[in-house]
């Protein structure tokens, strides 16, 4: 059975447009859609000063408005694509008629996922009862608050698992770098180790040194050799 359970609430901020010629300054409004229950969505539009327009729509008539619409397909993907419509930045407050005792009575909230394709419209009515508009106004603000809570924390676990994965990142940059530094280190005295062992045994280093005569044995051969040459002269 089609219901609203589940549904996450739609805000946003809209600047209202006058469909009659009335003038007066017309402030930014914020509207607020979301599941009262299981089977009803509220929707409240409001500047916090003139007051708050309201409509509450039952599965039925969301689902009525298929037709009007124009939208196939089944329910749940009718009621993605008005949710995708309020949320992009095709969203029109249109105000009804001004009057000077009540202001503008009706107005209608118009949305499209993109420009071309099918509006969605929801009418809205002043809501008259002053405390209504009250706990109207302090719901969308409250609820306001929370979704902001929750996406601070959720940028904050976000950040912190990201922090998390730098480091250890980091952790395995540095693993690798040490390990290419022993690698290349290792390396490294291979090769000098051989080049160290060629120059020791370099002949230039270790040549043998020249056995050298004592002057007094040259002497003598000379002597030797004169005394040969005397002889045969004889």
């Amino acid at each position: 059975m089609a219901s609203f359970e589940g549904f996450e609430p739609v805000f946003g901020e809209v600047v209202p447009e006058r469909t009659d010629t009335g003038s007066g300054l017309l402030r930014r409004c914020l509207f607020h859609v979301y599941a009262s229950d299981s089977f009803h969505l509220t929707v409240h539009a409001t500047d916090f000063i003139s007051g708050a327009w309201e409509t509450i729509l039952s599965v039925s008539q969301l689902d009525d408005m298929r037709d009007t619409v124009g939208v196939g397909g089944s329910w749940s993907e009718f009621l993605d694509y008005t949710v995708a419509s309020l949320k992009s930045e095709n969203v029109k407050l249109l105000l009804g008629d001004h009057s000077l005792s009540n202001g503008v009575e009706r107005a209608r909230l118009v949305c499209q996922k993109t420009k071309g394709m099918p509006r969605v419209v929801v009418p809205l009515t002043k809501m008259a009862d002053s405390a209504a508009t009250s706990e109207a106004m302090a719901t969308l603000s409250l609820e306001l608050f929370r979704a902001f809570k929750r996406k601070q924390h959720f940028q904050g676990e976000t950040a912190s698992t990201l922090s998390e994965t730098i480091d250890e990142k980091d952790k395995r940059d540095d693993a690798t770098h040490n390990q290419l530094e022993r690698h290349s280190s290792g390396k490294l005295d291979v090769m000098m180790a051989p080049s160290l062992d060629n120059r020791k045994d370099s002949p230039a280093k270790q040549s043998k040194p020249s056995k050298r005569v004592p002057a007094h044995r040259r002497t003598r051969k000379r002597g030797a050799l004169l005394q040969d040459s005397d002889e045969e002269d004889g």
